[in-house]
């Protein structure tokens, strides 16, 4: 009895200990809800994140081009004409906000999704939304421009008085005076009328006639952009027009103007008041329009680079080395072993 009376009081004092333990450590530590994942290692922010994925995105399908630090000199560059862009420079040409201000998201997001045509810029149209951001938010990582400059604000729209009707003819011609007369595009972009016209356009818009004209005026006039790299301006009968040849994108072209070229901003510009008190002014807003009319109606007249029913095929692939090793000898042709086929009768 004294062996059993003895091992229920080695139980008790067994209990009441951990009792008094269980107590001691609901004293010392909150309840925690163990069920939660524990708020511990490395946690991103939103934007870190999305970072993190634009420069996922960036290696698989940028880097070739662009280059791993964003300065335009991927192991293709050396290959392509025009040069991809330096994203460590911050030169976007192709942009709503006013030319030299850095470009809206919308618009970095429009050059990847659409590309840019006459260049080896695709576009990337598959790309999820998620992904585009991504891929904006790291493009800005490579320059400090992002971090200096305040975010610019879009071009004005202006109301387009020639939308609603089908027949373009008017803004067409009204488009080619402004084009000759006031804007000047044949200082770097074709003449597309003669030397007599553009004097009396000139005339129109408010300006005074000229005894003589830069040479080769039905041709471009090549110029240096801010990086020292020639610039081709735009035959519109002949060339692509890299950012679209929709009405709306010629306008924000024509408007905003393309940073780091000689093609400046015009939205501020298109005010020449009445030569009359009371007369309609030379120049205004809405030429603008009349202008993307134009340009629209020149790339409507480039000859077809196909006949009708015709089709292209590239015959043989072309041989490009990273490292500058020739291009191997071609395989001899063998002729085939002559078969004699017996018809069945």
């Amino acid at each position: 009895m004294r062996r059993k009376a003895g091992a229920i009081g080695l139980v008790v004092a067994a209990a009441a200990g951990a009792a008094a333990g269980l107590g001691a450590c609901s004293r010392s530590a909150p309840d925690v809800d163990m069920s939660r994942p524990r708020d511990e290692g490395v946690r991103f922010s939103s934007v870190e994140t999305l970072v993190k994925e634009g420069e996922t995105a960036y290696v698989r399908h940028c880097v070739g081009c662009h280059g791993a630090a964003g300065d335009g000199k991927g192991e293709a560059a050396t290959f392509l004409f025009p040069k991809p862009r330096n994203f460590t420079l911050a030169h976007f040409k192709f942009s709503s906000t006013r030319s030299g201000r850095l470009p809206t998201d919308a618009d970095l997001k429009r050059s990847i999704r659409n590309g840019l045509k006459g260049s080896a810029m695709p576009g990337f149209s598959a790309l999820s939304e998620r992904t585009l951001d991504g891929l904006v938010a790291y493009l800005k990582t490579f320059s400090p421009k992002w971090g200096e400059q305040d975010a610019a604000p879009s071009i004005p729209i202006h109301e387009d008085p020639y939308r609603s009707n089908p027949d373009k003819s008017e803004a067409i011609r009204r488009g080619e005076v402004v084009y000759h007369g006031y804007v000047t595009c044949w200082s770097c972009h074709p003449a597309y009328v003669s030397t007599e016209k553009i004097n009396e356009y000139l005339v129109a818009c408010g300006s005074e006639s000229r005894s003589g004209f830069r040479p080769n005026l039905d041709g471009v006039e090549v110029k240096p952009n801010v990086e020292g790299e020639l610039v081709y301006p735009t035959d519109f009968r002949r060339d692509f027009v890299r950012s679209g040849s929709q009405i709306d994108d010629l306008y924000r072209v024509i408007a905003a103007g393309l940073t780091g070229t000689a093609m400046p901003t015009w939205v501020d510009a298109m005010h020449v008041a009445a030569k009359e008190p009371g007369g309609p002014p030379l120049v205004q807003p809405s030429d603008l329009w009349a202008m993307a009319y134009y340009v629209q109606d020149l790339i409507a007249q480039r000859p077809p680079k196909l006949k009708e029913g015709g089709y292209a095929l590239r015959s043989r692939p072309q041989w490009i080395s990273l490292t500058g090793e020739p291009a191997p000898t071609p395989p001899e042709k063998q002729e085939a072993e002559a078969v004699e086929f017996i018809e069945d009768e």
